[in-house]
């Protein structure tokens, strides 16, 4: 309760001083805070500057009457509650009183004993006039609110509405490109697999490199999309750093120029810039490649390629030029969705539309940005900003076949080592099988699961084990565990061979301990460089 309320304060206005000060006394004793004033002029300033509960005034005054003191306090204060006091007693000014926002009208002369009662029904008429306003407050505010509120629920169901659109359309895109490579390769596979359908040595061999061709864009297409992924949801980790652009750029022309060549086209690459950018060195390649690859198959025949470096204010821009037909206004403005490749499909060029919306993500994790420039029959223009870094000295790129170990001559009649393979899929195990059989060096092990590779390993001491992760009973990791700790096996290699792609599977991997962690779909290559790497690690170990 406040002190107002504690102790009621009332405005008396009164021209006859004696009833005045009468009055004033009288509501002293009642508990009433009281201020008298004979003229309604002196009244109205004092009121502009306190705060009253109640106003007591005479009807007719000289200056200022009655009605005109209540329009003048209400306008002041709407929730003041007004008396008028009069010995008139005439309906007509009862009645101009009530119209002004007076709350009762009292006769002259009047006994202390009746007007109280008039009072406190006032000051619970004042209560109630202030908690209305009150509530009235609350309301608009919480109207305003719910207004605000369903505002956002409409924008958050049209947003949730526009992604359920793009989620179908992102699944419906997804699964007609994976069921595309799939057709080659399940409808190929069929034909080599057919005893009424009879192919030459030489369909047998354009068929098998469908297969080939289709299952490697398949692979493609995952990838990406697990990058997509990655990406979007914040999990793909950056390694950023301080690069060398003339190093990155080499390493593009090592691999991008085969291409480049078989089509016809012409690169033109950047030498010698000296200038620097902090990004991720992997994710910045990618980057480029993309943009590179792009640049080369939609480009015109004999057509050309230049890739330009330049500071540009506080950036670092890198621009990809081609000269291929270009693209329209409304092509530009999906140029970053996944799955859409602009009609570039009726080029009969390999894609998964999903390269630009991976190279966009990619760019603005590592801080940067991305943008085209494009004309109808002129060609496109693709470029990437860096904050711009200060310049390094450049080293010499390190091209693909130099990082590929050269694989170790065969000798004849060489003595055959053995190689475990733990795995419980027969198809997986049949395809390795075929690669040893390839080999003149190796002779094959198997197991269908951990406890067996255990007891295999420990009984004929392969020279290397290579090691699925999801098998039967005990997993790899927990097999690899026990091969370490067993003295008899804990020297020999164990090479991880597994579909447990993800970082967090490769990750795992490495603090198992595994020689190397190789991913399902075998690349043949990189198979038997790292099989040869573990045999010498092995030769290593028993000459030391």
């Amino acid at each position: 309760m406040t002190s107002s309320q504690m102790q009621p304060r009332i405005l008396i206005v009164d021209d006859e001083t004696a009833h005045l000060q009468a009055l004033c006394e009288l509501l002293r004793d009642h508990n009433y805070e009281t201020t008298g004033f004979s003229n309604g002029t002196d009244a109205i300033a004092t009121l502009r500057s306190n705060t009253f509960d109640l106003l007591l005034t005479d009807l007719m005054m000289p200056d200022l009457d009655g009605i005109a003191m209540v329009e003048s306090a209400r306008s002041i204060d709407p929730d003041l509650a007004c008396i008028v006091m009069t010995g008139e007693g005439s309906i007509t000014s009862a009645v101009k009183a009530m119209k002004v926002g007076a709350l009762d009208y009292i006769i002259k002369p009047f006994k202390i004993s009746s007007i109280l009662p008039v009072l406190v029904r006032a000051m619970e008429t004042r209560q109630l006039r202030i908690m209305n306003a009150k509530l009235e407050h609350q309301l608009r505010a919480h109207t305003i609110e719910l207004v605000a509120l369903n505002k956002d629920l409409e924008q958050a169901r049209t947003q949730a509405e526009v992604a359920n659109r793009a989620k179908s359309t992102f699944l419906s895109n997804m699964s007609h490109e994976l069921r595309t490579p799939l057709n080659a390769i399940l409808g190929f596979a069929q034909i080599l697999a057919s005893d009424t359908l009879t192919t030459s040595l030489e369909e047998k061999k354009e068929f098998s490199r469908h297969i080939e061709e289709a299952g490697s864009h398949l692979l493609t297409l995952i990838n990406e999309i697990l990058d997509l992924a990655k990406v979007e949801s914040g999990a793909m980790k950056l390694a950023l750093e301080e690069i060398a652009i003339d190093d990155v750029l080499a390493e593009c022309k090592t691999m991008i120029e085969p291409l480049a060549l078989k089509r016809g086209i012409m690169v033109k690459f950047a030498e010698n810039t000296g200038l620097t950018v902090y990004a991720d060195r992997i994710r910045l390649k990618q980057v480029l490649i993309n943009l590179l690859s792009n640049a080369i198959k939609y480009n015109r025949d004999r057509g050309t390629v230049s890739i330009h470096c330049a500071i540009e204010g506080d950036d670092l821009c890198i621009r990809v030029e081609d000269t291929g037909v270009g693209l329209s206004g409304i092509q530009l403005q999906t140029i970053f969705q996944p799955f859409n490749r602009l009609g570039r499909e009726v080029f009969n060029e390999e894609g998964t539309g999903i390269g630009l919306s991976l190279v966009k993500h990619l760019v603005e994790a590592m801080k940067g940005s991305i943008g085209i420039n494009s004309q109808v029959g002129i060609g496109s223009t693709f470029w990437i900003k860096f904050a711009k870094s200060g310049a390094v000295p450049s080293v010499s790129a390190v091209t693909a076949d130099s990082e590929m170990r050269d694989r170790p001559e065969k000798r004849e009649n060489e003595i055959q080592k053995s190689l475990l393979y733990v795995e419980d899929n027969p198809t997986n195990l049949r395809l390795v099988a075929e690669l040893i059989r390839l080999r003149s060096d190796l002779s094959l092990l198997t197991a269908a699961d951990g406890l067996l590779g255990i007891e295999q390993a420990r009984l004929h001491m392969p020279d290397v084990i290579l090691m699925d992760i999801n098998l039967p009973g005990i997993d790899g990791i927990e097999t690899r565990r026990f091969l370490r700790d067993d003295p008899k096996t804990s020297h020999i290699p164990v090479i991880a061979l597994t579909a447990n792609a993800m970082p967090d599977d490769l990750e795992k991997g490495a603090k198992a301990g595994f020689f190397h962690y190789l991913t399902k779909p075998i690349d043949i290559v990189q198979f038997n460089t790292v099989i040869d790497d573990a045999l010498q690690f092995a030769a290593d170990q028993k000459l030391n």
